[in-house]
């Protein structure tokens, strides 16, 4: 009869659609399903990645202290200086470790400032991007000497250096060791850009630190010889 085979037909084209119609939502239900474990799967390998970075950068900080021979104490920068007047980072270690004002601080990286005040678990560090900030250089290649100071923004400036000195880009600054805080030959930076086009006999010279001050997480803190620490 035609009436039954419409029917049939159209009860038969709704399953259809009921049919795909479920297995589109089944679909969307697996898809969902693998989006979250994707996620999960990303959030996980990202934690990996960071362990891993955070494993590589502790062991290129105890590798540096094990070759050199000065007593160094680890810290972990917590924040920015509380002291208005000083650029530099608050350090979870403090007068309870033998902290002191003046200590040297330093990664494997290179130079990064000194103490300037001291709690009993935290302590003060003054950067070299303090304008404040004054250390006593020297051009590593041909061991001129010259005093670093802030250059503005992220930049250094290596000053007093002669213009009948040969300096050139690329050139690495390195501590002097004429210094009563910072030992000698701790790298600053490397210069990057040179003008003879001033007034007086010294060039103007952009030193750029090799310490990336935005990423620093864990620093040293100089306290002197090994040798001197252990008969302490």
């Amino acid at each position: 009869m035609p009436f039954r085979s419409i029917a049939y037909n159209t009860v038969g084209k709704i399953g259809n659609v009921l049919q795909e119609t479920g297995a589109y939502f089944r679909l969307s239900d697996k898809v969902k399903k693998l989006k979250k474990q994707n996620a999960e799967l990303s959030y996980k390998n990202t934690q990996l990645q960071d362990a891993l970075l955070e494993n590589i950068r502790l062991r290129k900080l105890l590798d540096f202290k094990e070759e050199n021979s000065f007593y160094l104490i680890p810290a972990e920068v917590i924040g920015q200086n509380p002291l208005s007047i000083l650029n530099g980072f608050l350090l979870n270690q403090g007068s309870s470790k033998n902290i002191e004002k003046d200590d040297a601080v330093f990664t494997d990286k290179g130079l990064v400032g000194k103490i300037v005040d001291v709690d009993e678990d935290f302590s003060s560090c003054q950067i070299l991007l303090d304008r404040n900030c004054k250390v006593s250089a020297k051009i590593q290649r041909n061991r001129e000497l010259g005093i670093i100071a802030w250059g503005g923004g992220a930049q250094l400036k290596l000053l007093y250096i002669a213009k009948t000195i040969k300096v050139l880009v690329g050139d690495v600054i390195i501590t002097s060791g004429y210094s009563q805080i910072y030992p000698e030959n701790i790298k600053i930076g490397l210069v990057v850009d040179i003008s003879l086009e001033t007034d007086d006999l010294f060039q103007e010279i952009t030193v750029k630190p090799t310490v990336n001050f935005n990423r620093i997480e864990e620093v040293f803190i100089l306290k002197g010889l090994i040798a001197d620490a252990e008969t302490e």
